[in-house]
């Protein structure tokens, strides 16, 4: 298959084995953060990318890609954020457009449904583009959700269960990832963030690295084991956008303003927090939040230096999402 095309396949089947099998996948490894473990010393904090994850999506409408909100009958394009410590692998990917749902009552990131539309690719990032349906056949939908696996490593290829059509990995190696995408209903659109505005390492302004440029040459460098590096992150006011939400008993059309939630990676040394946030009643024009960050120790850093990359993604509350990567390089 060639890696920059996706095939399609379009599906109108209904089986109960999509429902009943879909309800055990439901919200595994979402978006590559979410997960259960037991407390030891050598537990890695979910802000250290050791290995290949998925962090999030990005919506975009076609000929708009500011916009994160689709009209029914307009092409959504839909672009993964996969990163790893070292070169990303080879990556394979399945996934499932369907019908929003409910599991428990509670709207379900699987396909309770028969899937709309199949798609696979070996493209990296992944990157789907999907037509969105037109009104008459998404009826009272307010949303679609796109489900799937992104598998990565050696023997691990996207395939579909030939009886439910749900997207899995052959061999493992696979990463279960899904996104809700809202509609356009009315006249409140939804724009993306921007998640590169301005960054600060130590007080210093941190650009982002051009092409070819080696960080332990350009960058900031820290020498190994140092603490309270301080990481500065501007946001700006039009990255929060006013909206009407339906609030209260009976559901009163209300003004609100977006909030902002701030992701935080790094591949090697500590964050003091994988999240900062930016809420909806900071008034001001801009908004720099903080995180410190500790170097890795001596005995991970080559005579040569450490490129350490730190990625940002930033998610409004209403499904806009972008993210942005810097560089470092830890000396001895």
């Amino acid at each position: 298959m060639n890696p920059n095309t996706t095939r399609t396949i379009m599906t109108n089947t209904t089986t109960e084995t999509s429902s009943s099998r879909t309800t055990g996948l439901l919200l595994l490894g979402l978006l590559g953060g979410i997960f259960l473990a037991g407390c030891g010393p050598t537990f890695d904090p979910a802000s250290l990318i050791a290995t290949t994850r998925v962090l999030g999506a990005r919506v975009e409408v076609e000929g708009a890609p500011d916009r994160a909100t689709p009209i029914p009958g307009e092409t959504v394009d839909v672009t993964w954020l996969v990163t790893s410590p070292e070169a990303t692998p080879p990556l394979g990917w399945a996934f499932a457009v369907c019908m929003p749902g409910t599991v428990g009552g509670k709207t379900s990131l699987g396909c309770a449904s028969a899937p709309l539309a199949l798609y696979e690719g070996t493209a990296s990032p992944p990157r789907i583009s999907i037509p969105v349906p037109t009104a008459d056949v998404l009826g009272s939908a307010t949303s679609l959700v796109l489900y799937g696996q992104i598998c990565s490593g050696a023997g691990s290829m996207p395939i579909f269960d030939p009886q439910s059509g749900i997207p899995g990995c052959t061999g493992g190696g696979g990463t279960t990832a899904s996104v809700d995408i809202p509609l356009q209903l009315g006249v409140d659109a939804n724009h993306n963030p921007t998640a590169d505005r301005a960054f600060t390492f130590d007080g210093q302004a941190w650009p982002a690295l051009a092409a070819g440029d080696d960080p332990c040459v350009v960058g900031p460098k820290a020498s190994a084991a140092t603490k309270d590096h301080v990481i500065g992150n501007t946001t700006e006011g039009s990255d929060r956008e006013p909206y009407t939400a339906m609030l209260g008993a009976p559901p009163v059309a209300t003004p609100e303003r977006e909030s902002l939630q701030i992701s935080q990676f790094t591949t090697a040394g500590k964050l003091q927090s994988q999240f900062s946030f930016v809420e909806g009643t900071d008034d001001n024009a801009e908004t720099t939040v903080d995180v410190s960050w500790e170097a890795p120790p001596a005995t991970e850093v080559p005579a040569a230096g450490l490129a350490v990359t730190f990625t940002f993604v930033v998610r409004d509350n209403r499904g806009g999402t972008d993210w942005t990567t810097r560089s470092a390089c830890v000396v001895q």
